[in-house]
């Protein structure tokens, strides 16, 4: 996800470095003319997008003045480069000088906000991004954020709410709990996707996929057993679903048991023959069985539906040094070096 500065933030105008002067003008009396200068040469070079530029037009006033603009339109230059702390740092002291509830503030809460939360801080992103959704509801950013910060926190109720709101449904509906564990479960905080799920299955037990998506967070946690178990419900009661097929032949992989993993393997790939990692992780339960055929059928497939694929790449290499075709096998590892940056192994 990426929030950005443009002409228009936040679904409002943006709030521009000469504008901001003029809130300090009224204020504060009338700004040095040389100030007022630089403030409109920043805004026009940060239209042009060189940050670098913005940031050595302004900084020298930090120093001479304490501007509150001047720090406003470093930390957003700073933002823009993707440097958080240095925007962090710059917005904080803007946000102390600035006249609170003004739309430069208000700009300022918003990606100081935002700051926060790309810089893995999102107990100190709440409160911002809070007030920001406030007076902007319907920003789809902002609330995925300020949703976001609740997961990273272990919030699971402000999260589901959030997330309601931003999908359009009932916070208190079983679909809500389900909706909130997927995007927790993205954050790899398996145990509060467990308890949302296992809430929507307390209202709903017949709500479809609650068996797959507890399975997914045994498998995150490293229970095969437990996700295979899971898993043979979610396709007793759901044959079609070719995802559950897939992680249920991954975890027999994983847990070292190749002969049952070859079957639900070769179903997730009848039921979605562009299913590029079922080809590739079958061949390589072919691959180990020495079954190099099938592994070359398999890999061959997999590389024509995606031609920059690593590990097919990779594997097909291995399954041609196998069956002694050396050049073949060159090619293909050296294909995967160069997908992967390394430079080519001379021989």
């Amino acid at each position: 996800m990426s929030y950005t500065i443009s002409l228009h933030n936040a679904g409002r105008p943006f709030v521009g470095l000469t504008a901001a002067l003029a809130i300090a003008s009224i204020l504060l009396g009338q700004a040095p003319e040389d100030y007022t200068q630089a403030l409109d040469e920043a805004e026009r070079i940060f239209e042009k997008g060189d940050m670098d530029g913005v940031i050595a037009r302004l900084g020298p006033w930090i120093e001479k003045t304490g501007g509150r603009e001047a720090y406003h339109g470093v930390g957003l230059a700073y933002y823009q480069k993707k440097d958080f702390p240095n925007a962090i740092r710059h917005l904080s002291a803007a946000l102390k000088l600035e006249p609170e509830n003004s739309a430069v503030w208000k700009q300022t809460v918003e990606i100081l906000g935002m700051a926060y939360y790309f810089n893995n801080r999102p107990q100190d992103a709440l409160s911002l991004l809070a007030k920001a959704v406030e007076w902007n509801p319907d920003s789809s950013d902002l609330r995925y954020t300020l949703a976001m910060c609740y997961v990273n926190i272990s919030d699971r109720d402000q999260a589901r709410r959030n997330f309601a709101v931003l999908f359009g449904i009932p916070p208190d509906s079983p679909q809500a709990f389900v909706l909130a564990a997927d995007l927790a479960l993205q954050e790899k905080r398996g145990a509060d996707a467990e308890a949302l799920i296992l809430q929507a299955m307390k209202q709903r037990p017949d709500l479809p996929e609650l068996h797959y998506r507890l399975a997914l967070v045994a498998l995150e946690r490293g229970d095969y057993a437990k996700g295979i178990e899971l898993l043979q419900k979610e396709v007793a009661s759901n044959p079609s679903h070719q995802m559950a097929w897939y992680w249920l032949g991954s975890a027999y992989v994983q847990s070292g048991k190749l002969d049952e993993a070859v079957g639900p393997l070769q179903r997730s790939i009848w039921l979605n023959l562009r299913s590029v990692p079922s080809y590739v992780l079958l061949a390589n339960v072919c691959l180990q069985q020495d079954k190099f055929p099938a592994a070359e059928n398999a890999l061959q497939r997999a590389l024509e539906m995606d031609p920059q694929n690593y590990e097919a790449h990779f594997l097909l290499a291995r399954v041609y040094y196998k069956t002694n075709r050396m050049q073949e096998a060159k090619a293909h590892m050296a294909a995967a070096q160069k997908l992967r940056g390394l430079p080519e192994t001379k021989r």
